[in-house]
């Protein structure tokens, strides 16, 4: 009778040593994941709030679309939310900076900690976090909530059998029509070759007159602007790409390159 407590106390220690050991090995398989740019594989493919199939649907993507992926579990991908998805603030903790007649297009956060939500409502699901002075593009408002274009630091989940690793190439045929990745590259060979650029894809801003969306900024800081499709340069914000296409002066303060190929590097 008197070893119980010694048995107890043997099954109290193991079940916290298992419990570090998991904790561990949990933490050692999230540093081992490798954040990458995938390609979306189908098309309608939902992106929800979490990784599960009943949670709410933040937005769906088609074939071709690419997405950040940040981590991994049970066959599940966590991504950046992808800029098509509609996100919320509440709209008494954001200051608007740019106001036009009727509507407020842009605005910076009052806050800190501020909760992003896939819905706007308080009981919705969070979508991240955001800090005093983040700036955020306003899309419209709902019921005392701003609907913005989603932030950095917010994410949500897609089932990983929809997501391809791939190299994109942006590129578009004769005839305008996009084509894939492999014809790309193909095509790509037989062409004369371009200067190649390797740096970080940043927004530039929307200017009405501007026809360079986004910039390319180099790792001795030189900074180029890009102009090709809006939507899959919106898709490769933040990544590190090769670009290749001759740059040129219309830009004025900064070299303009027409995007011919990008390849994502990470």
């Amino acid at each position: 009778m008197q070893k119980a407590p010694c048995v107890k106390s043997w099954l109290f220690f193991s079940a916290i040593s298992l419990s570090v050991a998991f904790f561990f090995a949990g933490a050692a398989l999230a540093e081992d994941f490798t954040v990458f740019t995938g390609q979306i594989n189908a098309e309608r493919v939902n992106v929800r709030a979490d990784a599960t199939v009943g949670s709410p649907v933040a937005c769906v993507l088609d074939k071709g679309d690419l997405v950040e992926v940040v981590s991994e579990a049970h066959g599940w991908y966590k991504i950046r939310m992808p800029k098509k998805a509609d996100s919320y603030i509440k709209k008494e903790l954001v200051e608007c900076i740019d106001k036009t007649p009727g509507e407020c297009s842009s605005g910076k956060v009052t806050g800190n900690r501020v909760n992003v939500r896939v819905s706007p409502n308080l009981s919705s699901w969070i979508a991240g976090k955001v800090d005093k002075a983040t700036a955020v593009n306003i899309r419209g408002e709902e019921n005392g909530w701003y609907k913005i274009e989603p932030v950095y630091q917010s994410y949500a989940w897609i089932n990983n059998r929809f997501v391809d690793k791939e190299i994109v190439v942006l590129e578009k045929a004769a005839n305008g029509c996009p084509v894939s990745p492999a014809e790309g590259a193909e095509d790509a060979l037989s062409k004369p070759s371009l200067p190649v650029f390797e740096g970080v894809v940043m927004p530039y801003g929307v200017v009405l007159w501007r026809k360079a969306t986004h910039k390319l900024i180099t790792d001795d800081k030189k900074i180029y602007l890009l102009k090709g499709n809006k939507k899959n340069l919106n898709d490769l914000n933040y990544r590190r790409v090769k670009v290749s296409g001759r740059p040129t002066r219309e830009g004025g303060r900064y070299p303009v390159i027409e995007v011919d190929i990008v390849e994502v590097l990470n």
